[in-house]
């Protein structure tokens, strides 16, 4: 069975803290983790309390989402103190993985240089970079970077899905997690099991890709119900 969790970010609307999102998904048996902070700012006020330490020792992954609103990642002090904040985050908790957009990236050398093991996402319909097949061919020839498809994004590019199978392909053995969740006409991030877009997505979960899968969407209410269901939707189309 294949390893699915979710991101702190899925509660960022909601009334439960950063620290009770992590405590609440170990309650729910989500596997992995991805701890989100949106802005450099967010990032650095965070401190990790030891009792988050052990919530976080009981999954077997975690990876980051690094910051993707207010900064431009290049040769600049307020990069060196984002990869100085994440480097010291790795020292405490082991980290598999930080993810990053691609179009928040001016300078890829200093974040290949970091020698942290950074994840490049595919982009969404909004961005103009990460969005195409030869984006990351590029990438993959020039960095030792690994991948993140996020399902959603392909699908706003290219809802017959063909964009999300180019990325698969061209990602190879690179693609280290997945971003699931679909849409709705109010939503841009919800549930894949009640999407409106559910048959696209299920499209590429039906593939069987053996990654960590982070489960990427908003949560307003019904919480536990909402994260129970998906879990058991997404688990469904995972390899025995």
């Amino acid at each position: 069975m294949g390893e699915i969790g979710f991101s702190t970010g899925c509660l960022y609307r909601s009334n439960i803290s950063f620290d009770e999102g992590i405590k609440l998904y170990n309650e729910l048996w989500a596997t992995i983790i991805e701890l989100s902070w949106a802005t450099p700012n967010e990032l650095f006020a965070y401190s990790l309390s030891e009792q988050t330490k052990k919530e976080l020792q009981k999954f077997t992954r975690v990876s980051i989402h690094a910051p993707w609103k207010e900064v431009r990642y290049q040769d600049s002090r307020e990069t060196k103190n984002i990869i100085e904040k994440l480097r010291s985050l790795s020292k405490e908790i082991p980290i598999e993985g930080i993810v990053l957009h691609p179009d928040t990236i001016d300078d890829f050398e200093i974040l290949e240089q970091s020698g942290l093991p950074f994840l490049i996402e595919n982009m969404d319909r909004r961005k103009s970079y990460g969005t195409h097949p030869e984006h990351f061919r590029i990438l993959k020839e020039k960095y030792t970077f690994g991948f993140v498809l996020d399902i959603q994004h392909a699908y706003e590019h290219d809802p017959s899905m063909q964009l999300a199978k180019e990325l698969i392909e061209i990602m190879g053995d690179r693609l280290q997690h997945m971003h699931i969740s679909g849409h709705t006409t109010s939503e841009i991030h919800v549930p894949t099991h009640y999407a409106e877009n559910k048959e696209a997505i299920t499209e590429i979960l039906k593939i069987g890709i053996t990654v960590p899968k982070i489960l990427e969407w908003i949560l307003l209410e019904n919480i536990s119900d909402t994260i129970n269901n998906e879990l058991e939707y997404i688990k469904k189309y995972e390899k025995k």
